[in-house]
């Protein structure tokens, strides 16, 4: 009977270390989870729901997936020194880009496009905001370096270029700055444009030296 006792406790131990390394501690996990619920509570008024909790096994850290009572997905994780963070504003600001790029080319063009955004801001500073977080407009000056748009769209197989200026533009007068990628759905090339050169655009032409090809 001891026997049986110990090799059964031995079992669950193995099981549990089993666990432990690969989808995190079980114990840890909970006591995360209770973590993110009272940093959230502390943090915004809105209402919101833990989605899931992930482990990420390279960095040995578990990450929450959160819903905002408005539709916005973001993540809760520890920084370096153990301390709570989100990126609900970089989350607010790449649905806000994503739904008016898409529809400004979907105006431009006539069909629907795919449109790619990205907004790489998690940290505490970002936390300022809380539930108040201002429109991208606002910031783009001091995030353009980490956002980019890109679009794969249906352009005409004629006006490419003068419909892509026209979002180009579009998007400068939105003070949506960040590089831009325009992927024409039916050719081999792609045009690449940097932040700091958008307001140089001026004709259809100066798109010719962005063009690069699909390798």
């Amino acid at each position: 009977m001891v026997k049986k006792a110990v090799l059964f406790v031995i079992i669950i131990v193995i099981a549990y270390t089993v666990v432990s390394i690969t989808t995190g501690s079980p114990i840890e996990r909970v006591q995360f989870r209770s973590n993110v619920t009272d940093y959230l509570h502390k943090t915004y008024t809105m209402n919101w729901k833990i989605d899931s909790i992930d482990y990420d096994f390279k960095n040995d850290k578990f990450i929450a997936n959160v819903i905002s009572d408005s539709g916005i997905s973001f993540l809760v994780d520890e920084d370096y020194y153990r301390q709570m963070m989100d990126n609900y504003a970089s989350s607010v600001w790449r649905d806000e880009l994503k739904k008016a790029v898409t529809q400004k080319t979907k105006e431009v063009t006539g069909s629907d496009a795919e449109v790619i955004i990205n907004v790489s801001h998690m940290g505490r500073d970002a936390l300022t905001y809380h539930d108040e977080v201002p429109s991208y407009s606002k910031v783009s000056q001091k995030l353009s370096s980490e956002a980019s748009i890109c679009i794969k769209g249906n352009f005409s197989a004629t006006h490419y270029l003068q419909e892509m200026l026209e979002i180009k533009q579009w998007i400068v007068e939105k003070k949506y700055d960040a590089s831009l990628t325009f992927k024409p759905k039916d050719k081999d090339v792609y045009f690449y444009l940097p932040t700091e050169d958008l307001k140089k655009i001026k004709k259809p032409e100066d798109l010719n030296p962005y063009r690069l090809q699909i390798n």
